[in-house]
């Protein structure tokens, strides 16, 4: 039976996606921020790195996190469109970000290549803008119009479908990409294909958040699963890696400990009564996932982030610097007609 307690009120629910999208930003910032002194494979096992690699591990549900929000807002039934209008409104708020976003990381790869030294060649602009990762973070706009584009025939199937078959349906996606993401990094075969087809194994975490959202799916001990998630991200990603290699296996979406921490996370930020809404900050999530590389990118090239001294407050901070300037800029340039269709 549903529970009628606060904790699953459907109006605390919907007020916690706000909480879930601007903390799956500053998740995001961290990641980013912990991944400078991991690329360093000569810092392997220095206290450094051990405080790069639990932070980085322990905010790896963050994207997931993006994709089932998507879910439980684009595949309720109430919230349904006709084929023209779901299509058309989905394009005027991604296609211009992407377009935009695109051109803007290709000049700024050329600045900060030029700054270092190291001049971009045309060929290489080219292979980035085909290879669907412009920059490094941009990836996710060439993912995400797959989802919405099925958005309206997932929709669909799931009114043809009895709740038991669209929780197989979407253990079924998600144990695929598991299985996927294995072979794949077991073969060493971790490229990534062409980036139209990105989507398909987040069509798992698209489903699972509709499923978590409206109460069918209640995922057990949360906090447990996020928890282990973490411990087993940590640890595995140690035990692969060595001072030459960083494996990334257990980083990856669809790992053995990051799917139930995703699930177990956006459980607990459903069910959350503790942490602030900020629907202000929530709005501006977007951009500060689009603006913080800059930031990340002149606080390290001017020599002014040093995650390798190893004090394990380092990486948090400049975390928080960087997401607060992205969140002050995303909010100056949402001020500007141009800005808001951008951001």
């Amino acid at each position: 039976m549903p529970s009628n307690s606060p904790n699953f009120s459907s109006d605390l629910r919907l007020h916690n996606l706000d909480t879930a999208r601007w903390l799956a930003a500053l998740a995001v910032v961290l990641v980013h921020c912990a991944a400078h002194p991991l690329v360093r494979t000569t810092e392997y096992g220095t206290p450094a790195w051990q405080w790069a690699n639990l932070y980085d591990a322990a905010a790896r549900w963050c994207v997931p996190i993006f994709v089932m929000i998507s879910g439980a807002l684009l595949l309720d039934p109430s919230r349904q469109r006709p084929f023209r209008e779901f299509y058309l409104r989905r394009a005027a708020r991604l296609i211009l970000p992407l377009i935009f976003w695109s051109l803007f990381y290709l000049g700024w790869s050329r600045l900060m290549h030029l700054w270092q030294g190291d001049p971009l060649r045309l060929a290489d602009w080219l292979n980035k803008l085909w290879s669907g990762a412009p920059y490094y973070h941009l990836w996710y706009l060439y993912m995400i119009p797959g989802l919405y584009f099925f958005t309206p025939f997932l929709a669909r199937s799931l009114r043809g479908m009895n709740p038991r078959q669209q929780g197989f349906a979407t253990v079924g996606i998600l144990a695929l990409a598991m299985l996927d993401s294995l072979h794949s990094h077991l073969t060493g075969n971790t490229q990534r294909g062409f980036f139209m087809s990105w989507f398909l194994p987040y069509l798992g975490y698209f489903l699972a958040g509709r499923l978590i959202y409206n109460r069918q799916w209640r995922i057990p001990a949360p906090a447990a699963l996020l928890t282990g998630g973490i411990v087993l991200t940590t640890l595995g990603t140690w035990g692969l890696s060595d001072s030459t290699t960083l494996r990334l296996y257990f980083y990856d979406s669809f790992s053995l400990g990051v799917i139930p921490m995703a699930l177990g996370t956006f459980q607990l930020l459903l069910r959350n009564t503790l942490l602030p809404r900020l629907p202000a900050l929530a709005g501006v999530a977007f951009g500060i996932y689009l603006l913080h590389p800059v930031y990340l990118d002149i606080l390290r090239t001017s020599g002014l982030y040093h995650p390798e001294s190893g004090t394990y407050w380092v990486i948090p901070v400049v975390t928080l610097l960087v997401f607060a300037l992205s969140a002050i800029s995303t909010w100056g340039l949402r001020n500007l007609q141009v800005g808001r269709l951008v951001t």
